[in-house]
C-alpha cells in the first residue's frame, strides 16, 4: 500500500504533464484552428507528379523545373522534372531530367541561374539541395532541358540543408535548418522548442562562410529582383526575415522581419518584387500527411507587398494538401506540394 500510493501520484502527474504538453503543442502549432478555402486564384490540378515541393521558373517561358519526391510512396529516389505549362501532355514534361545521377538523390530546394555568355548565348545552371548528401548540386541545362551533373558541394557544418539560391554560376546561399540535422532527436527538439540553431551559409566558388546564424529553422530563400535583399523563411518563428545584401561581398545585414502567423516554407519573388510564400498552417497535420497518417492537410499561399500580408490561396486540403511553394511561371501561378499526387496551375480571375 505504501508503494502503491506514490505510484498513483507519479502516474497522475505524468498523465497531467502529457495532457498539458499536448494542449500546449496544439496551441503553438495551430492544431485547433480551421483553415477554410480562401483567395482569388482559380486553379487547375495537374495529377500524376507526386511531391513537387519546389519550383524554379525559366525566365520568359511558361516552363519550370520541379523538385519532386514521392514521400508518401516512400520512393528511394527523387527527380527533377521540366514541365511545360503550355503543353502538359507532352511526354517530356513528365520524366526525370537528371539521367539518374546522382544515384542517391532526394531533392529539396532548387534555383535556376541564368546568364548571357560573351557569345550571346544564354546559359542555365540548376542548383539543387540534395538531402541525401547532404550537399548542394549544380546541373548544367542543355537546350532540350536535360540536366548534366556538373559539380557537388558539401561542408562538415552543412548538416541539414533545406533551400538554395544562386548568386553566380558557382556561388550560392543555402539554409541549414538545424545544426543537429533534421532527422535526429535533437533536430526534432530544436523545431518543437523553437531553438535558434539554424544558419545561412554562402559558398563563393572557393570557400564556405556563415552569413547568418541564430535562426529558428530557416527554410526557403529568395533574392529581390535587384539582388540587394535576401529573404529567408524562418519557419519556426512564423516569419520571414530580410537581410540587406552587398552583391560585391555577399555579406548580409538584418533589415527586418515580417510576422505571418503561419509557418513559411519556400519563397519566391514575382515581377513586381512581391514575395510569394508557400506556408504550412498546421505542421503536425503536414507531417502526418507526408507520412500517410492522414488523407489531407491544409495549404496556404501568402503574398507580401510593402510589409502587408494577404492570403492569395488557402485550402483545407481538398484542392491540394501540404502546399510548400508558389511561383509565377509565365502567366500562371504554380503551387507545389510536399507529398500530394498533384500540383496546381492557377490564374487570377479576370477583372470585372
Amino acid at each position: 500500500m505504501r508503494l502503491f500510493m506514490p505510484m498513483v501520484f507519479v502516474v497522475a502527474a505524468g498523465t497531467l504533464a502529457t495532457a498539458v504538453a499536448t494542449i500546449w503543442l496544439g496551441y503553438v502549432f495551430h492544431q485547433f484552428e480551421e483553415f477554410p478555402a480562401e483567395g482569388d486564384l482559380t486553379c487547375t490540378p495537374v495529377v500524376g507528379i507526386t511531391g513537387a515541393s519546389d519550383i524554379a521558373p525559366i525566365p520568359n517561358r511558361n516552363v519550370a523545373f520541379l523538385s519532386v519526391h514521392d514521400q508518401r510512396g516512400k520512393a528511394e529516389r527523387g527527380g527533377i522534372v521540366r514541365f511545360d505549362l503550355d503543353d502538359p501532355l507532352d511526354d517530356s514534361s513528365w520524366r526525370d531530367r537528371t539521367g539518374g545521377r546522382p544515384r542517391a538523390f532526394v531533392p529539396g530546394g532548387i534555383d535556376l541561374w541564368e546568364e548571357r555568355l560573351p557569345s550571346g548565348q544564354l546559359r542555365h545552371r540548376l542548383f539543387v539541395v540534395n538531402h541525401e548528401g547532404p550537399e548542394v548540386l549544380i546541373f548544367d541545362v542543355d537546350a532540350q532541358g536535360d540536366l548534366t551533373l556538373a559539380e557537388r558541394f558539401s561542408d562538415p557544418r552543412l548538416t541539414s540543408p533545406n533551400d538554395v539560391v544562386a548568386t553566380g554560376p558557382q556561388s550560392f546561399y543555402v539554409t541549414n535548418d538545424t545544426s543537429a540535422g533534421r532527422d535526429t532527436w535533437r533536430g526534432r527538439a530544436d523545431f518543437l522548442a523553437g531553438l535558434p540553431t539554424g544558419q545561412i551559409f554562402h559558398y563563393d566558388g572557393n570557400s564556405w562562410a556563415v552569413m547568418a546564424d541564430g535562426l529558428q529553422w530557416p527554410n526557403g530563400l529568395a533574392l529581390s529582383r535587384d539582388g540587394d535583399r535576401l529573404y529567408v523563411a524562418e519557419m519556426r518563428a512564423e516569419s520571414v526575415r530580410s537581410f540587406d545584401r552587398d552583391p560585391a561581398t555577399d555579406r548580409l545585414e538584418q533589415s527586418g522581419r515580417i510576422a505571418l502567423g503561419s509557418f513559411p516554407n519556400n519563397l519566391s519573388v514575382d515581377e513586381q518584387d512581391r514575395l510569394l510564400i508557400g506556408s504550412v498552417p498546421q505542421p503536425f497535420a503536414f507531417k502526418a500527411f507526408t507520412e500517410s497518417l492522414r488523407d489531407n492537410a491544409p495549404s496556404q499561399v501568402l503574398r507580401v507587398e510593402g510589409g502587408e500580408t494577404e492570403v492569395l490561396f488557402q485550402d483545407t486540403g481538398r484542392e491540394i494538401s501540404a502546399a510548400t511553394a508558389a511561383s509565377i511561371v509565365g502567366n500562371r501561378t504554380v503551387i507545389g506540394s510536399a507529398a500530394d499526387e498533384k500540383f496546381l496551375m492557377c490564374r487570377a480571375p479576370a477583372a470585372g
